[in-house]
């Protein structure tokens, strides 16, 4: 082995090393690329976790207005039921003053001198009747009341002076 160069040695050492820092950088190389694709990976993941929750929160806010919506809805319809109700009522309270307006004014003509025993009667009756084996008694069994967006009140001869053997208006 003493037989070949010295400068031969140091070129084949200088080969080795080349081919060791070739090996080491086409590692290196290889080891970078994959950990790329790793982060690429992740960066995908969290890209699709991110679209996800976007989606999320779109149907959440949706969702949301939907139900401001539904709320609002029912407020409205509330607040038209109640005004309904209010309109009925005043409506109730404007015929029932009438009714006794009517009634006052038959009392007034009645030639027997009935006056206003029937808007006592009227009011005792609204409580309930006070004679159990005459339940329709004191109450006017002709009048009509229905509950919706008409009244009928039915009073056939408030003017009228035709007496019954009580004393009472014939209806």
């Amino acid at each position: 082995m003493n037989d070949i160069p010295w400068w031969v040695w140091v070129i084949i050492a200088v080969v080795v090393l080349a081919l060791i820092a070739l090996a080491v950088f086409a590692a290196m190389r290889q080891s970078r690329a994959r950990a790329a694709a790793q982060r690429r990976e992740k960066a995908n993941a969290l890209r699709q976790q991110a679209e996800d929750t976007r989606l999320e929160a779109s149907q959440r806010e949706a969702e949301a207005a939907r139900a401001r919506a539904d709320a609002e809805q029912a407020k409205v319809e509330a607040e038209r039921r109640e005004r309904e109700a209010r309109e009925h009522q005043d409506h109730a309270q404007r015929t029932r003053s009438e009714v006794d307006e009517q009634l006052a004014k038959a009392d007034r003509l009645d030639p027997d001198g009935r006056h206003d025993t029937r808007l006592a009667d009227d009011a005792s009756d609204r409580q309930g009747p006070r004679d159990t084996a005459e339940p329709n008694r004191g109450r006017d069994v002709d009048e009509t009341v229905e509950v919706t967006e008409t009244y009928d009140v039915r009073r056939d001869d408030v003017e009228g002076d035709t007496p019954r053997d009580d004393g009472r208006h014939q209806r």
